[in-house]
């Protein structure tokens, strides 16, 4: 009877596996177990639970995805940031050129009407003093300047200016006409002169103007002894008071300088007579040019 219990429990395992071979799409029947306090699943088939399980964790990685994508999405923006440090460049120094040019000068210098001597002076332009510079004289070698703020306009010589600023835009100026020179000179009785035909009466000539005399005439007349007599030169003769012979003679008479002239043939000793004299100067040989002539009255 064991024995027959025992060969039992084989055939009915076998009647197990060939009902299984049995199942139809050769699949497996579902094991199930019987459910208790410990195991809640217990009754559900396994591949029930494998189902379950990969739906769990599946959903599981879904949250993790959406709160990974929620935290990436909360976070600020990685925007690099720079920092700019400025290189140390060498400061530019910039020198202002004036916009109006201004002149001054080394020298105390005049200021004319025109480029010269020929030239009137209208002032003189001092050391340490600075004006404005309006034009540049057409030769290149005068500046056009303003006095003073409120005085005359006249023509510098650039020999001893400096001029600072953009002379690019002054305009080029042309001399005015030249002056005719103002003509002047003083004349004085200088002594008597004894020569072997007679007498003879000198005269000094200054030069106080700005004309260059070439020759001269003297008329004298010596009312005493009613005679009248007349020389011309085209040069300014130095004769010797002694004996009459010529000592020298200068050719013309600049301004400034000083010369002398005589008349001779007067018969007696002139002391104490009354003399009128004319004395003519000429600014060209041959008394021709530019003349002046004063007349004075002495008594050798």
């Amino acid at each position: 009877m064991y024995w027959n219990k025992f060969l039992a429990i084989p055939a009915v395992l076998l009647l197990i596996f060939a009902s299984a071979c049995n199942l139809p799409g050769g699949q497996v029947a579902p094991i199930a177990t019987a459910p208790n306090a410990t195991n809640p699943a217990a009754g559900v088939p396994v591949n029930t639970q494998v189902a379950q399980i990969v739906a769990s964790t599946q959903a599981a990685e879904t949250v993790i995805a959406n709160n990974v994508a929620a935290s990436l999405t909360a976070m600020p923006t990685n925007t690099p940031q720079f920092t700019f440090t400025p290189s140390l460049t060498p400061t530019l120094t910039f020198t202002l050129t004036p916009a109006i040019p201004m002149v001054s000068v080394s020298v105390n210098t005049n200021c004319r009407t025109g480029p010269g001597e020929p030239y009137a002076i209208l002032g003189v332009f001092m050391v340490g003093q600075t004006a404005e510079v309006l034009g540049r004289g057409s030769l290149n070698d005068t500046w056009i300047i303003k006095l003073t703020p409120t005085g005359p306009t006249c023509w510098l010589t650039n020999m001893y200016a400096t001029v600072t600023g953009n002379t690019a835009a002054l305009p080029i100026v042309n001399p005015p006409p030249t002056p005719t020179p103002a003509g002047s000179f003083t004349v004085a009785y200088a002594s008597t002169q004894t020569c072997s035909s007679g007498y003879g009466i000198k005269f000094q000539i200054t030069n106080n103007g700005s004309q260059s005399w070439e020759s001269n005439q003297v008329t004298a007349t010596d009312a005493n002894a009613s005679a009248t007599k007349t020389a011309s030169y085209d040069t300014f003769p130095n004769y010797k008071s002694s004996d009459c012979t010529l000592l020298d003679s200068s050719l013309n008479l600049d301004p400034g300088e000083t010369g002398t002239t005589s008349v001779f043939g007067f018969p007696g000793l002139p002391t104490g007579h009354h003399f009128t004299a004319t004395i003519k100067v000429c600014s060209q040989n041959g008394l021709a040019g530019v003349c002046l002539e004063k007349t004075i009255s002495f008594t050798p």
